[in-house]
């Protein structure tokens, strides 16, 4: 089985790969910690670095540093402790659960949609549903250099759908859902 895909009690969930939620985990938290890593390289111990960094928060602009270098540190430890748990689709009885870009109705934007939209990625993602009764016709398309797209064809627009988060996962995965979708129409 792939590792990306999991099957829970027949619900079948794709995830993000692990490498570029590590890869970003990992910068963001270089990011949060470059200041002290500056005042390493001044030669000073890892106590005195850290000490000249705390007071050097004093004033304005070293506030300001403080809270960008903590929020980059926060974002890369949660990206990291997220690696291989990052959900983009599942499908079960109910439908084809997906993480849209746009903010769902029934909740006003948050900053983990802007996350998303900028990372491809968000933390704790809310699922919006496309029941398979409102499901006319799904596709792959794309070429290798481009890369693959999932397109569903709802029954009440007539318009194929481009599933934007879903261009993460890889060919065979699309393929994947493309089956389970079409047998359960």
């Amino acid at each position: 089985m792939d590792a990306y895909r999991r099957n829970m009690d027949m619900a079948t969930s794709y995830y993000l790969k692990r490498y570029p939620t590590a890869i970003s985990g990992s910068i963001f938290t270089f990011m949060g910690l470059l200041p002290v890593w500056i005042c390493l390289g001044t030669g000073e111990s890892l106590k005195d670095s850290v000490l000249f960094y705390l007071t050097s928060l004093v004033s304005f602009p070293g506030i300001i540093m403080a809270g960008m270098s903590l929020l980059f540190l926060i974002l890369g430890l949660a990206l990291l402790w997220r690696t291989g748990r990052v959900i983009r689709c599942r499908l079960d009885d109910h439908g084809v659960h997906y993480v849209p870009l746009a903010p769902l109705p029934d909740r006003p934007a948050l900053f983990g949609d802007i996350l998303g939209a900028l990372f491809g990625t968000t933390l704790r993602p809310r699922l919006a549903l496309i029941p398979y009764e409102d499901i006319a016709d799904v596709q792959v398309r794309g070429d290798r250099r481009k890369g693959f797209n999932l397109y569903i064809q709802r029954k009440s627009s007539g318009l194929p759908e481009r599933l934007q988060t879903l261009t993460t996962l890889s060919q065979p995965q699309l393929l994947d859902i493309q089956q389970r979708v079409r047998a359960r129409l």
